[in-house]
């Protein structure tokens, strides 16, 4: 279980030791995975540690729950997996998948998905593996079916001359098989002669999922073929299959719109030709994507078509436009909508733009799930000029960004990145003038794992945000009108200007427990500009399945964060507020200071929940089982950024099989340059000897007292004794002793570290980069016993010459005769 708590106060959290908590709650599966919309449905929730669930939360609208029952096991080991469900699905329910998670007192689950359909479900009967073995099945049905590894299923169904027939399958969607082998689904419809009259792999409306669609060619029976795209399949390749007359467009035009439009939409790509409907769009931009369902006299289309809705007049491209000469006009801003039909089509848009504009040009069309690679360019139209290009920097998509050089027009030209066609190619390009954007998410505390928003009564949950700024700059806050009760958000304003800021939610101590899916805006917090604003969802994209090389294959986009109260943690920890700074290239020793609930003594991991800039921490450090504090080391870079910045620490410890987590309140951490500097001297030692070695002092800001200063990163053998510096200090003298054995070589990292007193506390100082060379002593000339010595020959006494003066007393002299020539 993970529980996160920012303590507010060291007497404000009562401890609660009669809790029993559960472990980390979790929400494998459910049966059926799916049901018919306009009916009521029993569903059985299955998953590990729902001993104390109280709730189903789901994401999406349209679903009521009825009855929430945790079903009771005959044996005790067997407790708290299963909860039934009674469900009431609206006949206006949206079609697709719904997003839940089980809510329990002391957690949240994980996510998963529950399909909503328009047919009635059924279950597939095995065996139903050969060809001449198929399951029989009626049209208009949804079949819930699962693929093991080299599974084939069939299933055979009878249809008239002339008859449409459309298979179309929820595998991926439903986010459930995972790994290297994970499900990808693959579509066939086959004669009685097992000839293939459709297949289909992947289908971008449908994602990775696929759909088939035939016209009957004469009455009689008809197979369809369901198995992976690679002949794989697990206990979790889960699908449902929709079969039946229903339609199945590809593609939408225009797929977009204002808000509060009534837009005349073309709906193309089904086999029996085009669908055109007029479409009302909602008054207001809604949060999450919007979606428009297609049906005919026979049925309604299981996938809806995402629709794009903002503040853009809708232009329709005019044929002729393959050439910038017949390029389709339209004002700024708006929205040029098209297909790229066939091999090698161009369209040509142009708008007209005064100099010194800024335009951006935007292409939506795989995210609209079109099948179009797009690509872009940007020419003016008198001469041709390209002036920019592009073809994924958003992702799938492109887009552009043009500083209008003079008056005049200016052309779009979009096509196919490999110059393909098809009428389900089509884009949407929006065309304004530049406008800031904003938007920010949680990053993962633990690879490919999401971090939920978990609070305690009396605490709070940390995250940290990474915040994406387009063309604007300035301090980031957050907020949300919508909250659980009793509980708010704090964003310390000393993280509003940075990349990633800490975000804490807090809950009061009487916060009941509850939960639900909220609303967060990250927004512009600028004091300079009060009026200005700029703001844009935190959300979270959730991994649902991972492939080879980690690959992201299915994320659940949630706009809005699930967040929830649950009962309080059994320890609190806090930060002991530093009473000195750490100084850039120095460390510190951060004390956290932790009280626990009676019986509880646990080893605590305690982390940073975000490092400042420049400043690195322990990843390893803890309070030892049964201890009441902890240390955090400290070490700054050389340039970390001077600044107070407000930090936390994530606290996490075991309690009854799973992790729970405290994050500690805000404490302010401040970052200075160096109090001091050292110059070092490069010296030489020979083995067994001693040198002066000197250290030139500058002081940058002054302190009382003495610092000790010891000499470090000596070679093995060498020691230096320490010294004391005071602010008055400006040369340090220390004495290299260098042992016989110290090896011989270059020592290129000597440093001092430095203990400078402030406030009952050291200032750690790790300062200069001297240099040591060891050296062999000279060898003692050596006498030749086979030739008699030489006679020593008579030579005038001479005074002796000077005594050379040592490398400190050159130094000195040195000094002062810079010293007399400055005079």
């Amino acid at each position: 279980m993970r529980i996160i708590a920012a303590v507010c106060g060291l007497a404000s959290l009562l401890f609660v030791t009669q809790v029993s908590y559960a472990t980390a709650p979790s929400f494998r599966s459910l049966k059926p995975l799916g049901a018919q919309r306009g009916q009521e449905v029993d569903v059985v929730l299955f998953g590990d540690n729902l001993d104390d669930a109280e709730e189903l939360l789901i994401y999406d609208t349209g679903i009521e729950v009825l009855t929430f029952e945790p079903v009771k096991a005959e044996e005790e080991r067997r407790q708290g997996r299963r909860i039934k469900v009674r469900l009431k699905i609206a006949e206006t329910c949206k079609l697709g998948t719904q997003r839940m998670r089980i809510r329990t007192r002391t957690g949240l689950s994980d996510l998963r998905n529950f399909h909503v359909g328009a047919l009635p479900v059924v279950e597939e009967v095995e065996p139903n593996t050969e060809f001449d073995k198929p399951q029989v099945a009626q049209m208009n049905t949804t079949i819930e079916g699962r693929i093991d590894r080299e599974d084939v299923d069939y299933y055979i169904i009878e249809a008239k001359k002339g008859e449409r027939i459309t298979a179309e399958i929820f595998g991926q969607r439903l986010g459930r098989s995972t790994g290297t082998t994970y499900f990808d689904p693959y579509l066939a419809i086959l004669n009685m002669d097992r000839f293939e009259l459709a297949a289909n792999d992947d289908t971008a409306l449908l994602h990775n999922d696929s759909m088939v669609s035939i016209i009957a060619p004469a009455d009689g029976k008809y197979v369809i073929l369901v198995r992976d795209a690679s002949y794989n399949g697990d206990g979790l390749a889960n699908y449902l299959l929709h079969v039946g007359n229903f339609p199945r467009p590809l593609a939408m035009i225009p797929a977009g719109g204002r808000p509060g439009e009534t837009i005349k939409a073309t709906f193309v790509g089904d086999v029996n030709g085009p669908i055109e409907k007029e479409v009302t769009l909602p008054n207001e931009i809604p949060l999450d994507p919007y979606s428009v369902e297609v049906g005919d006299q026979l049925g309604v289309a299981p996938t809806a078509h995402p629709v794009r809705i903002g503040n853009f007049q809708n232009v329709m491209e005019q044929e002729p436009n393959n050439s910038i000469n017949v390029a389709t006009a339209g004002p700024v801003p708006a929205a040029f909508n098209g297909v790229i039909s066939e091999k090698g089509d161009v369209d040509c848009f142009k708008f007209t733009a005064k100099k010194d504009q800024t335009i951006e040009i935007e292409v939506y069309a795989r995210r609209l799930r079109s099948g179009l690679d797009p690509l872009i360019t940007v020419n003016q139209v008198s001469n041709g000029k390209q002036l920019a290009s592009d073809d994924d920097s958003r992702g799938v998509d492109c887009a552009a960004k043009v500083k209008i050089p003079e008056d005049g027009e200016y052309a779009v030209v979009v096509r196919d990145h490999l110059s393909r066609g098809h009428l389900s190619f089509t884009y949407r390009i929006e065309v304004r003038e530049l406008q800031p954007q904003l938007d920010a998410s949680p990053i993962e505390f633990a690879r490919y794992v999401q971090h939920q928003i978990i609070i305690p009564q009396g605490g709070g949950s940390g995250i940290v945000a990474n915040i994406q700024r387009r063309d604007m700059g300035g301090p980031v806050n957050f907020r949300s009108e919508l909250l659980p009760p009793g509980v708010r958000i704090e964003c310390p304003e000393s993280w509003r200007n940075d990349g990633t800021a800490s975000v804490v939610f807090y809950a009061d101590e009487n916060a009941p427990l509850s939960g639900g899916y909220f609303p967060v805006k990250s927004f512009l917090n600028d004091p300079a500009r009060p009026d200005t604003k700029i703001e844009g969802p935190l959300y979270q994209d959730v991994l649902m399945i991972r492939a080879n090389n980690n690959d992201r294959v299915w994320q659940e986009r949630m706009n809005r964060m699930p967040i929830v109260v649950v009962e309080k943690p059994k320890f609190r920890c806090w930060i002991e507020t530093p009473t000195v700074p750490i100084v850039q290239n120095g460390s510190m020793n951060l004390v956290v200071k932790c009280e626990r609930a009676e019986g509880f003594d646990e080893e605590i991991r305690i982390l940073f929940l975000q490092n400042p800039p420049g400043i690195s921490s322990n990843g390893s450090a803890k309070i030892a089982k049964g201890e009441s504090q902890g240390i955090i080391t400290l070490n700054a870079a050389d340039k970390a950024a001077t600044r107070e910045t407000m930090i936390a620490i994530r606290c996490i410890s075991k309690h009854a099989g799973g992790d729970y987590e405290v994050v500690t309140p805000f404490a302010p951490l401040r970052v200075e340059p160096r109090y001091l500097t050292f110059e070092f001297a490069q010296g030489a030692v020979e083995q067994g000897k001693e040198i002066p070695y000197v250290v030139k002092v500058t002081q940058a800001k002054a302190f009382e007292g003495e610092a000790v200063v010891e000499l470090l990163g000596l070679p093995a053998g060498a020691t230096a004794e320490p010294l004391k510096v005071t602010k008055e200090t400006t040369e340090l003298l220390f004495t290299i002793k260098a042992a016989e054995t110290t090896p011989v070589g270059m020592s290129q990292n000597v440093f001092c570290k430095v203990e400078v007193p402030e406030n009952g506390a050291f200032i750690n100082h790790a300062l200069g980069n001297g240099r040591l060379r060891v050296d062999k002593p000279a060898p003692p000339p050596k006498a030749n016993p086979e030739k008699p010595a030489a006679p020593v020959p008579v030579v005038a006494k001479t005074e002796a010459p000077p005594k050379p003066l040592s490398r400190l007393e050159q130094l000195r002299l040195q000094q002062k005769e810079r010293d007399a020539g400055g005079e």
